[in-house]
């Protein structure tokens, strides 16, 4: 019986380090933010205007009608996105106020879904703690809610920050 109890208490950081291990992939996975598009006469708002487009893991910063991605501002870990914006005092303050804003949500919604998903694993095998799963599970509930604030507010300097981009391209 108490090699059971030992195998079944290895579960949860053995879960936790594949969730970390999964964190670092998909950070790895973003590419870094391009150049912005060259300034010149024959930017026009069809052209280089840009965009916030909803993806899985954040959002991204189109230009031009054709959608070309030029940024990801991640859920799980924010590249930084301030590079469109150079040149544009504006713009790029509320882009690295984003990035900021972004970043530290990040940390609570990555401890939030590693101390859930530890939670999960944990009470299922180990069924003799359930209290201090519950509590791991209430704890990542609360970071995941801490941070839905943060990354809406991250949004919206985003957001401002495209505004002041596109203005250069007001008749």
């Amino acid at each position: 019986m108490r090699m059971r109890t030992m195998g079944s208490r290895a579960v949860a950081p053995l879960a936790s380090i594949m969730l970390l291990a999964l964190v670092v992939a998909v950070r790895g996975a973003h590419a870094a933010p391009e150049l912005p598009a060259p300034r010149d006469t024959t930017c026009t708002y069809r052209r280089c205007a840009l965009a916030v487009v909803p993806a899985w893991n954040g959002l991204d910063l189109v230009r031009g009608e054709a959608e070309e991605r030029v940024a990801r501002l991640g859920f799980f870990w924010a590249t930084d996105v301030s590079l469109v914006f150079a040149g544009e005092p504006q713009a790029l303050e509320h882009a690295q106020r984003a990035v900021r804003l972004r970043r530290t949500a990040a940390v609570f919604t990555d401890l939030g879904a590693a101390l859930l998903i530890a939670a999960a694993v944990g009470g299922l095998a180990d069924q003799d703690h359930a209290d201090t799963y519950r509590g791991l599970a209430i704890g990542g509930a609360v970071a995941v809610a801490v941070s839905v604030p943060l990354q809406f507010s991250a949004d919206g300097h985003l957001s401002r920050a495209v505004w002041w981009h596109n203005t250069q391209f007001a008749r």
